[in-house]
């Protein structure tokens, strides 16, 4: 069965679980190993170190959890293993869920095509999220996973993670999604894609006065010029497309104007 080449999360684990995939065994007991020693240090680690956690895209059940899940969510390994994707689905704040199910993992998808499928372990993707914890409270959660293993089409089946509390550095928008990738020789990360996402629409508007700015980069001039025009500091016109390109998602002025003229703002 050939799966879509971009779908929602939902739709897709409901395609993955009608295919006939066995998992690389081995792959799983190597990761069980290194679980296991974490787990071993878990009264020295556990406010440190991130749960850690190996899931089954094919059958939508988690093969390992750490037992740094206690410390995370306040409630045991044992009940993510149990609930599996199902719990999981439950768990997460509905508007995070939305927005995963219906733009990040389709981007993700595009991403993963792009990529050699023997070089999708070598891919760090991570991004923010809310989880309903033990005690029934939403905590902030940075999540940063690798594919180490996707069919010959470049459909991930295997999913190794962790999880961090951010309550303290976090707000709930927007959603950042990061994908980096890792030298296998060196082991030097660099950044790949970095993509914003807005909970609220309206969050992604520009402001009156980013769109004076932007009108005045559309000129051509340059931040300190523009500065002069508007009479505010060239530190505060920096700051403005900044907030432009993480809303737009674009890296330079070029794209960012172009960006404007789609979406009519010129």
């Amino acid at each position: 069965m050939a799966l879509k080449t971009t779908t929602t999360w939902l739709s897709y684990l409901e395609d993955i679980s009608k295919k006939k995939i066995v998992t690389k065994q081995l792959q799983v007991e190597e990761i069980d190993k290194f679980i296991t020693l974490q787990q071993s240090a878990f009264n020295i680690l556990n406010h440190s170190v991130p749960m850690t956690y190996l899931l089954d895209y094919t059958t939508g059940k988690y093969i390992l959890v750490s037992n740094q899940c206690q410390a995370v969510f306040y409630f045991s390994n044992k009940k993510i293993m149990d609930g599996g994707l199902d719990f999981t689905l439950d768990s997460i704040h509905p508007a995070d869920l939305r927005l995963f199910n219906e733009k990040i993992f389709t981007d993700r998808q595009m991403i993963l095509k792009k990529i050699p499928v023997e070089e999708h372990k070598d891919h760090i993707f991570s991004y923010n999220y809310r989880y309903k914890n033990g005690k029934g409270d939403y905590v902030n959660l940075l999540q940063r996973n690798s594919f180490i293993q996707s069919d010959e089409n470049g459909n991930p089946l295997l999913s190794l993670g962790v999880v961090t509390n951010i309550d303290h550095f976090n707000t709930e928008s927007p959603v950042i999604q990061l994908v980096e990738k890792v030298d296998p020789v060196t082991g030097n990360v660099d950044s790949f894609i970095k993509n914003t996402y807005y909970l609220n629409e309206e969050d992604k508007v520009f402001s009156k006065r980013e769109k004076e700015i932007l009108l005045w980069l559309a000129e051509g001039l340059t931040s300190k010029q523009i500065a002069d025009k508007l009479f505010i500091s060239e530190h505060t016109v920096i700051n403005h497309k900044r907030n432009m390109h993480r809303k737009s998602n674009t890296q330079n002025a070029a794209a960012l104007i172009n960006f404007a003229f789609k979406q009519h703002l010129l």
